[in-house]
C-alpha cells in the first residue's frame, strides 16, 4: 500500500519521542530525586518536544501519573455505567418475566376452570349413562318376562308376525 512508508515513519517518530520522554524522566529523577514532580514544562525544556506532543496518548501515561488515575477512574465510571445498564436490563427482564408469570397463572386458572367444567360434564354424562343403562336393563327384564310367559303358553316367536312392530 502507498501509506506503509508514512506509517513506518510515524511509528519511528513515535518511538523516538517515547525514548526522549523516558530519558528525560530518568534525567529528572537522577537530578532531583526519585520523588520529584515531573511536569510538562520541565519535559518540554529537556526533550525539545512541544507541549501538545507530550499530551498525546502514547506519551502522557509515561509522565503524568494523574492521567493514569483518570483512566482508572474512567474505567471505574464505565464499569459503573455498564453495571447500571445491566441492572436496568435485568430489571426490565424481571418485569417481563413477572408479566409472563402472571399470564401463565391466568392461563393455568382458565385451564383449571375448563377442566372442572369437563369433569362436571363427564359426571353428568356418566349419570345419564347409568340412568339409561338401568332403564334398558328394566326393559330387557320386562321383555324376558314376556318371552317366558309366551313360552309357557306354548306360543313360539316364529308364529308371531313381528314385522308389524318395526
Amino acid at each position: 500500500m502507498g501509506n506503509d512508508g508514512l506509517r513506518e515513519l510515524q511509528q519511528k517518530k513515535r518511538e523516538e519521542s517515547i525514548e526522549r520522554v523516558e530519558w528525560a524522566i530518568e534525567y529528572l529523577r537522577d537530578l532531583e530525586g526519585d520523588h520529584c514532580r515531573i511536569t510538562a514544562i520541565k519535559l518540554v525544556d529537556i526533550t525539545g518536544l512541544s507541549r501538545a506532543a507530550l499530551y498525546k496518548s502514547h506519551l502522557r501515561p509515561l509522565w503524568d501519573l494523574n492521567y493514569i488515575k483518570m483512566d482508572v477512574g474512567e474505567e471505574i465510571n464505565s464499569e459503573i455505567n455498564r453495571y447500571h445498564q445491566d441492572n436496568e436490563k435485568l430489571q426490565l427482564d424481571v418485569s417481563l418475566l413477572k408479566s409472563k408469570l402472571e399470564k401463565s397463572y391466568a392461563e393455568i386458572s382458565r385451564l383449571k376452570k375448563g377442566c372442572d367444567n369437563e369433569k362436571m360434564r363427564a359426571s353428568v354424562y356418566r349419570q345419564d349413562y347409568e340412568e339409561l343403562k338401568e332403564r334398558y336393563q328394566q326393559l330387557l327384564h320386562h321383555n324376558l318376562r314376556i318371552l317366558r310367559k309366551l313360552h309357557l303358553h306354548g306360543i313360539d316367536l316364529k308364529d308371531l308376525d313381528l314385522e308389524e312392530f318395526n
